[in-house]
């Protein structure tokens, strides 16, 4: 591509640490170039070229990863030739209480399938989570997976953190104002809670009976998940200022702790039009909502 066609380009470079010059090798170096190559009404198409510069040193397994730090609100919501991680809007550390490694588990510990004995054999003992960076028992999953141009797709997943504990016929409940506009709910029930005959901006989810109304203790089979899917009216929806994400949210009854609403990403209302004859989104956009202690 000649060098007018590019809209913008920065080439950051990454050459050894001085200390480790190389006779040998003297001008080696990775260099990484990030083209934008045109706008759109959201956003921007770029192509990000990366090119190893250096004689004799590759690229060992498990392969290269790239970051960086976005100037504003950006997101990745489609890349080709590459897979970008989970995009995470964590709540604040410490929300449902600081680290106490005498009061938790760490993951994968040798003493976890012994305080899961303890439990089925106990009726009355003292919650145990596993140490995480919020220290809640259960957290509920937002994923916004799949921007169609009339629907859009959502990931709902509950995780239980509790060796302790499992909740047999749990309920989710969210307040978002597109429930109006919900389609399809494909693993869990759904009932809307219309407390006044004009406004329906609020669902009740459940498990399936016999399927996954029972929320295991945490581990290997502490989670249920489900999909919907939503159509977009373009009188009223737009997925722009946090629109994407509920107000509000209550496992069990109990209100949980959302991040901060200045945090909340800008999304495209719809995917770019030379993006649709790609495969559905590599990347998308990933929201953690916290349940209170």
């Amino acid at each position: 591509m000649r060098e007018t066609e590019r809209i913008g380009h920065v080439v950051p470079s990454m050459r050894q640490p001085l200390a480790a010059y190389d006779p040998l090798d003297p001008n080696g170096n990775i260099t990484v170039k990030w083209d934008i190559m045109s706008w759109t009404p959201d956003g921007y198409v770029a192509v990000v070229t990366m090119n190893n510069f250096q004689m004799y040193r590759h690229i060992m397994s498990p392969g290269w990863t790239l970051g960086w730090m976005w100037a504003r609100k950006e997101v990745i919501w489609a890349a080709v030739g590459a897979e970008a991680t989970e995009q995470v809007v964590p709540c604040p550390s410490c929300t449902c209480g600081c680290h106490d490694k005498s009061n938790c588990v760490q993951s994968g510990s040798k003493i976890v399938s012994t305080v899961e004995d303890d439990a089925t054999e106990k009726s009355n003992v003292q919650p145990l989570p596993q140490c995480t960076r919020h220290m809640c028992p259960v957290r509920v999953h937002w994923h916004v997976t799949l921007n169609y141009k009339d629907y859009w797709r959502v990931k709902v997943s509950i995780t239980n953190f509790n060796y302790r504990m499992n909740y047999t016929l749990w309920t989710l409940v969210i307040q978002y104002p597109n429930f109006i506009n919900v389609t399809q709910v494909f693993s869990f029930d759904y009932k809307p809670l219309v407390a006044y005959d004009s406004i329906n901006d609020t669902g009740m989810f459940y498990g399936l009976k016999f399927y996954n109304d029972h929320l295991m203790e945490a581990g290997k089979f502490g989670h249920v998940q489900s999909e919907m899917l939503l159509k977009k009216d373009k009188n009223t929806f737009t997925l722009r200022e946090g629109w994407a994400f509920p107000r509000k949210v209550y496992f069990n009854g109990d209100e949980c702790q959302l991040p901060p609403p200045d945090v909340y990403p800008f999304l495209p209302n719809s995917a770019h039009e030379t993006l649709l004859s790609f495969s559905p989104l590599i990347s998308s956009f990933t929201f953690l909502f916290i349940v209170i202690w």
